[in-house]
């Protein structure tokens, strides 16, 4: 009911605005009137409008169900490391690079995404656009990060075994819930080194406090959402005869002492 009084509202505006500026803009004069949205507005339904929406409606449905690949097996995603998060970090860390103009993350240290953004599973068999609409419902794009040793060791040590991101290039061992050795490219972070991150704008803004009030020495934005990446990088993938396919790496420990 919300949601056709907001539309109906929200047309109001545009029309009265066409009539005060000649745009079709809205004006900053409106006024509305509240539309009670029931059974006596069927007997009015438009059959040109209808047959249009249901148009759209089977072209839309034509496209989400094209097959562009397909998976060994179900994927699927948990904390603190999964098959589903493993593979969407991996091909980032991979694959991202080509998306960014910049020569300085020709290659990237870490892949960094959050758990949060992992919506769905990938199912057993073939992949469909729709899926990738699944796991990925939202509309954020691909970040590329410098930043200092110091500052990812801060943000990394926020984690905890309970809440924590899935990420490539990064080695964790949590000893009773907390983070007691981080490891880059296999090695220990160095305080004064500049790592290479590729992200979320989501998660550069502080989604998630994942990166809240980190220190970046460079940031480069791209247009490329992620979903769109999956659905390029899995055609590709598709294209060379491999399946799409996630395993347990070991990347993450977890200790428990008395």
């Amino acid at each position: 009911m919300k949601k056709k009084l907001l539309v109906i509202w929200i047309l109001g505006m545009t029309v009265i605005g066409y009539a005060q500026t000649g745009c079709l803009e809205p004006a900053f004069s409106y006024r509305y009137r509240m539309v009670r949205m029931d059974s006596t507005w069927d007997a009015k339904g438009d059959p040109g409008l209808a047959q249009y929406i249901q148009l759209k409606h089977q072209q839309l449905e034509d496209m989400v169900n094209v097959v562009i690949g397909r998976s060994a097996k179900t994927l699927v995603s948990f904390s603190p490391e999964s098959p589903l998060s493993n593979f969407l970090t991996n091909l980032l860390l991979e694959r991202a690079p080509q998306y960014v103009d910049d020569p300085l993350f020709a290659e990237c240290d870490v892949s960094l995404l959050n758990f949060g953004g992992i919506r769905a599973q990938i199912p057993a068999g073939d992949i469909r656009i729709a899926d990738l609409y699944n796991v990925s419902p939202f509309e954020n794009c691909l970040v590329f990060l410098q930043i200092k040793g110091s500052e990812l060791k801060k943000a990394l040590m926020r984690f905890t075994d309970k809440v924590n991101a899935p990420m490539a290039g990064v080695e964790m061992t949590y000893r009773n819930g907390k983070p007691v050795n981080i490891r880059v490219q296999h090695a220990p972070i160095d305080d004064n080194r500049l790592y290479k991150v590729v992200t979320l704008d989501f998660l550069a803004k502080g989604g998630d406090n994942i990166l809240k009030d980190i220190v970046f020495e460079k940031t480069v934005n791209t247009t490329m959402v992620f979903r769109d990446f999956l659905i390029e990088e899995i055609i590709t993938m598709t294209n060379e005869d491999r399946l799409v396919d996630g395993d347990l790496e070991g990347r993450v420990q977890i200790e428990r002492q008395p």
